[in-house]
């Protein structure tokens, strides 16, 4: 398998940093990992890199109708959110081609529960039609089997791809930031893709995050909280936000990171890592919160990994309860992710590859 000419061409389709978020880190290091191993492939999305195998493409929905009439490529994996780009990816898949989805979140939900009649049977039919769907947990693969897609084409495979700690990446963070976490203790960190709501709430907790800060404030007066915020998304929230942080008397507790780079240096130097979140669906940064045996409090919106610490969702009193506590006993809650082990993402995606690549 490490040689060029025993693999045929996979092509993976979907975001690539910057900026960075799950689903974009996820495709970076899938790529990374292919080039490792010398595995022929190409990457296809809207950013400008000059990355090898990375292409971009202008327009992603005129480039997909066209490709997805002329792919080449033995395999497509797409990382697709867009429900109508799902539909063309099933029209691939009925036209015998071997295409790959991933589902990465809560979007299929959405798609369906808040679509008509026609629009939840052309998913439907859809995801019928596709090779294989790879879901982040079982709740998705439940909704997917309900809609009637028979579970053995269907695979439960976390997004996480370990990091490769380098150098350059740690040196991209801003160095008023490295400041920060060397003159505050404890560190607390967290991160989003953009400011963004969902149902009316903030969905990444960004707000709970800040009262959560205030909070500890008195029981650990030099506490330091990072939120890594690649793309700032709605810049009167983001300004409202800044704003109530003063209210607070947090102003010199609580940073904002808003370059576009790697999160995991910042959650290397953290002593605990949250994810408030109002929806989910298994984010990358979580499960890398575990690899580094970084104790993580999340909200119980989803199912998450073992070892998660849960509080319920929007209660910002159980959110603050949850992290005084591992605060407090910060030895003894370190010390239970040690046996906490990880399966190899990256080889179960190999396997969908090679079982549709024969």
């Amino acid at each position: 398998m490490g040689k060029k000419n025993s693999w045929r061409k996979i092509a993976i389709i979907g975001p690539y940093p910057p900026p960075y978020g799950g689903i974009s880190v996820h495709i970076k290091r899938m790529h990374e990992s292919l080039l490792k191993r010398n595995l022929e492939h190409v990457i296809y999305t809207n950013t400008e890199t000059k990355e090898e195998n990375v292409v971009c493409v202008a327009n992603s929905k005129k480039w997909l109708l066209k490709y997805s009439l002329s792919a080449k490529e033995n395999v497509t994996h797409f990382h697709s959110i867009d429900w109508r780009e799902r539909i063309l990816i099933g029209a691939m898949g009925f036209l015998s081609k071997k295409v790959v989805l991933t589902i990465h979140g809560q979007t299929l939900n959405d798609q369906i529960n808040q679509g008509n009649w026609l629009k939840k049977r052309m998913l439907a039919w859809a995801l019928r039609n596709i090779s294989t769907i790879i879901v982040v947990n079982p709740k998705i693969k439940d909704l997917i089997v309900s809609l009637g897609i028979k579970s053995e084409n269907i695979e439960i495979i976390p997004s996480l791809i370990p990091p490769t700690i380098r150098k350059g990446e740690i040196a991209e963070i801003p160095p008023e930031i490295w400041d920060f976490i060397d003159s505050h203790t404890p560190i607390i960190s967290a991160n989003a893709s953009r400011m963004v709501f969902y149902n009316n709430q903030d969905l990444y907790g960004i707000d709970m995050c800040v009262a959560l800060c205030a909070n500890l404030k008195n029981a650990y007066p030099k506490i330091g909280f990072v939120f890594c915020l690649p793309n700032i998304g709605d810049c009167k929230y983001f300004e409202k936000t800044r704003q109530r942080i003063v209210e607070h008397g947090i102003e010199n507790n609580f940073r904002f990171q808003t370059k576009s780079c790697q999160f995991y240096p910042i959650l290397m130097k953290s002593n605990v890592f949250v994810r408030p979140t109002n929806t989910d669906g298994d984010a990358v940064s979580l499960r890398e919160a575990l690899y580094f045996k970084v104790p993580l409090i999340a909200s119980d919106v989803c199912a998450r990994p073992e070892g998660t610490i849960l509080f319920k969702n929007r209660d910002i009193d159980d959110f603050t309860l949850k992290v005084k506590d591992v605060l407090d006993n910060y030895g003894r809650y370190k010390k239970s992710l040690e046996t906490v082990s990880f399966g190899d993402n990256f080889e179960k995606i190999m396997k969908v590859y090679q079982k549709l690549g024969k």
